[in-house]
Formats: C-alpha cells, sequence, structure tokens
C-alpha cells in the first residue's frame, strides 16, 4: 500500500499493489463542511483529467457529506474507471467507519478530540468541577495542535512507570502536551483531575479502585529559590510519587521548567533520590519537532488568526514561511503570540512576515521574568559570561571568565565545586554540557586521553535577551567589559555595540569568521551608547590573547578542535568601531602596529588567501597616518596578485587590488594597472575560445562565459568582442545545452487550464524547485 503527500496526483492518492499489479486506487478529496452541489464541478474536472486511466477497482473518498442521489451521479462522472456507488464515501460513511474501527481513532488525535464520548467526560461535573476552564482552552487550542516525538514519549512514560514529568523551557509547549495526555487518557474511561496548590488537592480525591489520572502543572513553580514549596512538600510529593508508581489504577503528569527541576533535585533530597522522578523524565525541547512539524504550527496559526490575504501572502511570497521555520529560535510561544496580537499591533498587514520575524530575533518577553526575578545573583553572572563566549568552552576557561569578571568589582570568586553545582541546575533550559568530550588543541596535537567538560548555551534566543537587557543596564556593560578574559567575549561586546548600521556588510564580514554568517535581514542587537572607550580598551588588551572557543572536528567523530580568532579579524574588528565613533579610539601606534603586522601576512600569506585581507585594507585606507605605509602593502599585495594571471577572475582580483580598496595609488600602481588592462585585452581575445575546448558540459560552459563576462565588464571592455564571434559562441553554448538535456521522461501536461493558470499566477510563491513537497503545498493552501 502507498500514500501519497497532498498536492497534484493525477487522481491518485492511495494505491495498492498485489503481486506486481495495481489492484486498487483511492482518491481522496478533503472538502469538510460543503455539499455535493460545492463540490461538483471539481469531481468533473476530476473525472476528465484521469479519462480511462486505470482499470482495477477505484474508490473516492471526501469528507464532503453525499446523498444516494449524489453517489449515482458522481458514478456516472467518472464511468472511463470502474467506481461503483459503494465506493464512494462522504463523510457520513467515513464517521460510521471510524466507529467501526475505534482503534483509528485514538490513533489519531484530531480524531478523536472532538468525539461526543471524550466531551461527555470533560463536560460531566462530577469529573471536573474544579478544573472547568480546561475544558474550553483544551477544547479551543485543539485545532493548533501538532503532535511531536515527545507524545509518544510520554505515554510510553505513563504506561511503564505511571508518572511522567514534563519539562523544558518556556513556551516550548509543556502544557499543551500534558493536556494533551489528559484528553487521550479520558478517552480511555481515566477519572481527570488536576491540583492547583500542593499535593493535598491529589490526596482528597484519592479513590482506590479507580481509574485517576492527576496533573500537577508547574508543579514547582516558576521560583527558582523553590520558596513555593510548603512544609515538608517535597517529602509528600516524593511520596505520592512513589505511590503512583506502584498503583496501577493512578497516573500522574506534572510540567515544570527543566531549570527549576534541577535545582530542585539539588535541594529537597527526596526528590533527588526518587527513583521515578530520574525514570519518569521527559524533556520537551526543539529538538522533539522536525521541520514539518513545526510549520504545522506555524501554519495552524496563521491558517485560525484572523489575518487578512495580504498578512498572508507577506508570508507565502518568495516562500519566506521558511525563514519563520528555520529560525533559530523558532517557538511555539512566540509563534501564538504574534499571531494572536498582530491585528492589535498598528503594523500595516503587508509587514506580518516582518513582524514576525522580529519577533524571533529578540523574543526578551519569554527571558525577562526569568533572568531579572527567578535567577540567583551567581546564576545570572555565570550566564553573562558565557553568553559572551557564545560558542562551546572549555570548564577551566569558563571558570577562569567568570573569576575575572567577578573581581572586577570586588566580589566573591566562585569556586570550582559551586561552579559545578551552578552548571547542572541550569542545565537543559540554558546551558548544554558535553562530558568527556576528546580535545584537539592544534598546538599538542591530538591525543585520546585528552579530554575535557565543554559548555554552551542551549537557546540562541537568551544571547538576544541578554544583549537587550544590557541596553537597559548600562551600569553592567563596564563590569563586562573590564571583566573579559578572552578576545571573543570583548568581540561579542563590540558586535552588539555596533549594531545594524551603514557598515553592516563589513561587520558581518568581520564577525563570519567566528560567529558564521549572520542570518540574512535580522537586525543585530545594540547597546546603550557610551562605551565605545571601554569596549576599544578590551579589544586593545586581549588583541593577542588565546582563544577559548572550541568546534567538531571533521576529521574525528566526538572530538573538539580549538576554534582560533585570526589577528586580521581581531583587527577589522577594531578598525570598524573606531570607525564608528570618528576614528577617535585608536592612536597612531595602534595604527602602525596593526599595518605592520598586515604587511607581514601579504608577504607570507598563500595567493589564495590574499583576498581575505582586503576589508582591512580599506579600513585602513581612511587613516592619514598610515598613509605611506599602506601605499608600500597595497603595492606588495598587488605585485604578488600580478604573478598569477591564468583566469579572468586572476584579472579581477588583481584589478580590484588597484581600483577598488581606497588605497592612495603611487607612480608604480598607476603604470602597473595601465599594464594590467592591455594584458587582460589581449588574453580576452583568445581566451574564450580555449577554454571553449576544454570545458565538458553545459555547467562549465555556462561558468566560463559568465567569468569572461563579468571580467569584460570590470575593465569596460563589454564592446570589445567581435559580434558575430559572440554569436557563434552563445550558438555553440546552445548546442551544449541542448545536448544535456534529456526530453526522454516529460510527459504532457493534462492538467485542468484553470488550475495551470492558477499555478502561474502564484509562481512567486512556490518556488522550491521540488514538487511535491510537504511544506509548499501546505501553505500554498493559506490563500
Amino acid at each position: 500500500m502507498e500514500t501519497f503527500p497532498p498536492g497534484r496526483d493525477g487522481g491518485v492518492d492511495i494505491r495498492l499493489h498485489r503481486n506486481g499489479e495495481e489492484t486498487l486506487i483511492v482518491q481522496c478529496k478533503h472538502s469538510p463542511n460543503r455539499t455535493f452541489a460545492q463540490i461538483k464541478g471539481q469531481l468533473e474536472s476530476e473525472a476528465k483529467k484521469i479519462g480511462d486511466r486505470f482499470s482495477c477497482r477505484y474508490i473516492l473518498a471526501t469528507s464532503a457529506s453525499l446523498t444516494r442521489q449524489n453517489k449515482q451521479e458522481i458514478a456516472a462522472m467518472f464511468a472511463g474507471v470502474r467506481l461503483e456507488v459503494d465506493d464512494i464515501w462522504g463523510v457520513d460513511d467515513l464517521d460510521n467507519l471510524l466507529r467501526l474501527h475505534p482503534r483509528v481513532e485514538v490513533n489519531n488525535f484530531k480524531l478523536w478530540i472532538t468525539s461526543s464520548a471524550v466531551l461527555d467526560h470533560l463536560l460531566h461535573p462530577e469529573l471536573y468541577q474544579r478544573s472547568s476552564g480546561l475544558v474550553d482552552r483544551i477544547i479551543k487550542r485543539r485545532k493548533l495542535y501538532v503532535h511531536s516525538e515527545a507524545y509518544p514519549d510520554s505515554l510510553q512514560m505513563l504506561e511503564e512507570h505511571h508518572v511522567c514529568v514534563i519539562s523544558g523551557e518556556p513556551g516550548i509547549g509543556k502544557t499543551t502536551l500534558a493536556e494533551t495526555l489528559l484528553v487521550k487518557l479520558l478517552s480511555d474511561g481515566w477519572e481527570v483531575y488536576s491540583a492547583s496548590s500542593d499535593v493535598t488537592d491529589i490526596e482528597k480525591v484519592w479513590k482506590p479502585g479507580v481509574k485517576q489520572a492527576f496533573l500537577y502543572d508547574d508543579f514547582l513553580g516558576q521560583n527558582s529559590l523553590l520558596d513555593n514549596l510548603n512544609k515538608n512538600e517535597d517529602s509528600r510529593l516524593a511520596n505520592l510519587v512513589e505511590r503512583i508508581r506502584d498503583a496501577g489504577d493512578k497516573v500522574l503528569i506534572m510540567t515544570t521548567r527543566e531549570y527549576i527541576l534541577q535545582q530542585a533535585q539539588q535541594v529537597h533530597e527526596r526528590l533527588e533520590s526518587s527513583r521515578t522522578l530520574a525514570d519518569g523524565k521527559v524533556i520537551l525541547d526543539l529538538s522533539h519537532y522536525t521541520a514539518e512539524q513545526k510549520a504545522e504550527i506555524f501554519y495552524n496559526h496563521i491558517h485560525f488568526a484572523e489575518l487578512s490575504d495580504v498578512a498572508r501572502r507577506s508570508v507565502l511570497r518568495e516562500r519566506r514561511y521558511m525563514e519563520v521555520i528555520r529560525h533559530a529560535n523558532f517557538n511555539p510561544r512566540i509563534i501564538e503570540l504574534v499571531t494572536k496580537n498582530f491585528k492589535n499591533s498598528g503594523v500595516g498587514d503587508e509587514y506580518f512576515f516582518e513582524y514576525v520575524l522580529n519577533a524571533l530575533d529578540d523574543p526578551r518577553e519569554l527571558w525577562e521574568r526569568i533572568f531579572e526575578s527567578q535567577l540567583s545573583a551567581a546564576e545570572r553572572s555565570l550566564l553573562l559570561v558565557l553568553t559572551t563566549i557564545r560558542t562551546r568552552v572549555e570548564l577551566k576557561d569558563l571558570h577562569r571568565a567568570l573569576n575575572a569578571y567577578e573581581s572586577v568589582d570586588g566580589g566573591r570568586r566562585t569556586d570550582l565545586h559551586t561552579l559545578r553545582l551552578l552548571l547542572k541546575k541550569l542545565e537543559g533550559t540554558f546551558i548544554q554540557v558535553s562530558v568527556d568530550t576528546a580535545l584537539d588543541d592544534q598546538v599538542n596535537g591530538f591525543h585520546p586521553s585528552n579530554r575535557a567538560t565543554l559548555i554552551q548555551l542551549a537557546n540562541p534566543s537568551f544571547v538576544d535577551y541578554v544583549s537587550s537587557y544590557l541596553s537597559t543596564h548600562p551600569d553592567e556593560i563596564n563590569q563586562m567589559a573590564h571583566g573579559c578574559l578572552f578576545f571573543e567575549q570583548a568581540e561579542t561586546l563590540a558586535l552588539w555595540e555596533l549594531g545594524e548600521d551603514s557598515h553592516t556588510q563589513l561587520v558581518r564580514i568581520a564577525f563570519d569568521a567566528f560567529f558564521g554568517a549572520a542570518p540574512q535581514g535580522r537586525q543585530l542587537p545594540r547597546l546603550a551608547p557610551g562605551h565605545q572607550t571601554v569596549l576599544m580598551s578590551a579589544l586593545t588588551r586581549l588583541e593577542s590573547a588565546e582563544s577559548c572557543t572550541w568546534e567538531n572536528s571533521p576529521t574525528y567523530y566526538r572530538v573538539a578542535i580549538r576554534h582560533e580568532v585570526s589577528v586580521r579579524s581581531r583587527h577589522l574588528v577594531m578598525l570598524i568601531l573606531d570607525h564608528k565613533y570618528g576614528r577617535s579610539l585608536l592612536d597612531e601606534g595602534s595604527l602602525l602596529r596593526i599595518v605592520h603586522m598586515l604587511t607581514e601576512r601579504i608577504q607570507q600569506a598563500d595567493l589564495g588567501l590574499l583576498a581575505r585581507e582586503f576589508p582591512l585594507l580599506r579600513y585602513l585606507s581612511r587613516y592619514e597616518s598610515v598613509e605611506d605605509q599602506l601605499v608600500a602593502a597595497r603595492d606588495l599585495a598587488a605585485a604578488r596578485m600580478l604573478q598569477v594571471l591564468e583566469h579572468p577572475e586572476n584579472f579581477q582580483s588583481a584589478l580590484s587590488v588597484f581600483r577598488d580598496l581606497g588605497v592612495k595609488p603611487s607612480r608604480w600602481s598607476e603604470q602597473s594597472e595601465a599594464n594590467l588592462r592591455q594584458r587582460f585585452a589581449s588574453f580576452a581575445s583568445e581566451w574564450d575560445w580555449a577554454e571553449a575546448g576544454r570545458v565538458n558540459n553545459v555547467v562549465e560552459c555556462e561558468s566560463s562565459l559568465s567569468s569572461l563576462q563579468e571580467a569584460l565588464s570590470d575593465f569596460e571592455l563589454q564592446e570589445s568582442l567581435d559580434p558575430v564571434a559572440l554569436v557563434d559562441r552563445l550558438s555553440m553554448l546552445q548546442y551544449e545545452v541542448a545536448q544535456d538535456l534529456d526530453f526522454g521522461d516529460e510527459e504532457l501536461d493534462e492538467s485542468d487550464p484553470g488550475e495551470r493558470e492558477r499555478e502561474e499566477r502564484q509562481g512567486n510563491i512556490h518556488s522550491s524547485g521540488q514538487p511535491g513537497d510537504p511544506i509548499d503545498d501546505l501553505f500554498e493552501t493559506l490563500i
């Protein structure tokens, strides 16, 4: 049995093969709340499309309501295939089949969430007197729910241990999962209760011999100091957990934030020693959501929100929904907030996509209450330091960096044992800890016995929050800058200070070496103004400091290598920051040192790597005090580039040294540029013919012609080619294209002309180049 995704399918949604022969075809038409009259035209078009293509049994299923007479008319439409009246199924037939096969209903959440049996259980006052609000909430939210792997995992935990603790970061969907489990239990005949304050609520309604399910939502509260636990509450809760584990007719679902659970198990011995809390924990985080599930979450919220077609098209245009789905800060709560509140935001409908993306870029609301109100001072200090490092750092380096930060204001230094406890509390929601990782420091070489603990932030959205937090707490910026131990830390602060300005592109070039390319269109955070001097002081102080970050080895599995921030990248960061503030932060001595080190690299670097120095040359060209030294460095770079001129790109690179860097010309550079232009004119007249005989396929042909045309444009020689020769070359290219293309599998387009016209109108929406992509097919139904 084969099934196929939504989209153009040629009349086939399900196909059954027996003994190598096609024996059954099923076509599904999802038209909820439609009548036969409303779908008749669609069915007639479908019947014409398939004609007599199928000789096996054909079944048509639709979620529209059909009478017996309607079915007879449909059978007449599909006279070309074996479609019997009894093989036409409307919504009533499907409901009857579900009643005959209840297991299908149980296995598909959205089928049984609205069944009358479940709703009767939910609405029974004796079973849910204190939690009647949950009924409305579940009914209202059922249309937004998307299954993830956490759901079957949770069910398995309940079956094996009778207790499931769902923990995770704020807004990830802990309560939604818990409520979904409750409805499933209701459908299986369990009585459901909700605890509101402590375990006493559960003890009061305990009924021996009765199947009861208890929900204790946010059972540790939202206070990391655990003041909410009443006297002996930890012991009573641990006893209840063990009691339920040993009872066959009771289950307990609890939700909490991961970092609070970690703290509770350290502070309260009974919680730490509870075997059930260790065995039955289900961590609910974004790893449980695939790209398709994220797409469903985003789609559901858009579909059911009161959004105009203009707002929806802003997401569909150029498949921009993929930016949201792939966003590092994707979070169901953020998606819910932006779709629910957009109508009252005052933002124009055409900017709905930008509104969503900005919310993901700065998810301040999710972190503000936790960071400012629910963490201890030591925990906040540790997170601030780790945020400046951003990527993986070795435990001993993190300890040194934390102590350096603490020593600025004379505070008490955290010892290594306390740091380990802090890391254990924060692991999950805030940080990830990799124990016993093999290290290759690229200095002493790799040895399997060289192992360490590496720490990194668990959620990139927290970095964005800290940057916005510092913008409203400028007094803490000085301490962080003075407390930086590694250049990466000062570099992060500089990145936040630079923000999104006219030099964004060069900022990104500078930070690509360490952070990787910033997402296109994303605004960088910005610190409060007035701290440029202390930031430059930190960058200068750490100019030669060792690097502290680690990345995965490209050669060995589960081995990390130290990531070295190049001197070039360090200097470029300093120059960009200095330029932003009117070139007033770096003295002449610092500039001369930067130029001297640049000149040394130009002398020694491989020719293929010289272009990496160009951004630095451009920025240095704006400083008159080092003009002469910079001219000499530029001439040295040009002389080396002129040694290799074998491809149009070589000529372009050499020309850019003279033309694009902004460095003052010298007598030598002017003469060398003139000679370069003459050499290229001679080179271009012959190179493309020689290259045409070398290339083997259309891709290489296109690449070669494109390279030559770009170089001709740079050298302002577009008109130099003989027009007749150019036509001949294009003809040759077209011939190569024709030879490469394979038309053997092409089929005639038998689609409905009206449907084809609609697809052409929506061409700017569906542009993935992957026919039948489930995410694209899903979002195309929004309009």
